[in-house]
């Protein structure tokens, strides 16, 4: 992949991120995720890389137990395991599928409070 396709799939990622409603922020090399909040701040994220139609996941946990119980909910909610360690792991997702995952790993953000802010547009 060239520069330019790069830059056109992060963009097109943005945008999917935007319209769905996810918590977008860089990493530490800049390329945009969308990460989760709460205890699993920075762990749980959403990255891209996969074309137009798949999501990057990585997700960890403190101990195997736990990630043993996420990496099955994982896979029923239709994750393609890439690379599995002890209590981490890496996905990849279908877009369309992408979107309950990330209501559950607490990556969406909550509905927006005012619905028409006037005060942002009066001068």
């Amino acid at each position: 992949m060239n520069r330019e396709e790069d830059k056109v799939c992060r963009q097109q990622f943005k945008t999917w991120c935007l319209e769905n409603r996810l918590r977008l922020r860089k990493d530490e090399a800049g390329y945009p995720i969308a990460t989760a909040i709460g205890k699993y701040k920075g762990i749980d994220s959403f990255y891209d890389g996969f074309g137009d139609d798949w999501v990057g996941v990585h997700v960890a946990r403190e101990t195997s137990n736990k990630f043993t119980y996420l990496h099955k909910r994982l896979l029923k909610a239709g994750c393609v395991p890439l690379a599995i360690g002890d209590d981490e792991g890496t996905y990849k997702i279908k877009t369309w599928n992408a979107i309950p995952l990330a209501k559950d790993l607490k990556i969406v953000k909550g509905a927006p409070r005012i619905t028409d802010p006037h005060w942002l547009r009066e001068k």
